[in-house]
């Protein structure tokens, strides 16, 4: 059981940082979006999203890995993206 615990502060520690950094994402998100709507630029842009998994999954040393990265991508990019759009709504109402 100690092994455990251990392993979870372990966990918790590494969310921590993930948090931050995961943080320091959105903020530039936040100026993506400014960039887009000053642009008239789609939010979505598929060929981005799969150059970055393609790029990221290279970044990977570990092969077991790379098979549950698309999953963590996915979920980034899915709350970029709603950021995005409610970003662009308050913008425009």
């Amino acid at each position: 059981m100690e092994k455990l615990e251990t392993c979870r502060d372990l966990i918790d520690s590494i969310d921590e940082k993930i948090i931050e950094l995961y943080e320091q994402r959105m903020d530039v998100v936040k100026e993506v979006i400014k960039y887009k709507l000053e642009n008239n630029i789609s939010i979505s842009d598929s060929s981005r999203e799969n150059k970055m998994l393609e790029n990221n999954l290279k970044k990977i040393k570990n092969e077991e890995y790379k098979k549950y990265y698309k999953d963590i991508l996915d979920g980034y990019l899915k709350a970029s993206k709603r950021m995005q759009e409610d970003i662009k709504e308050k913008k425009l109402n």
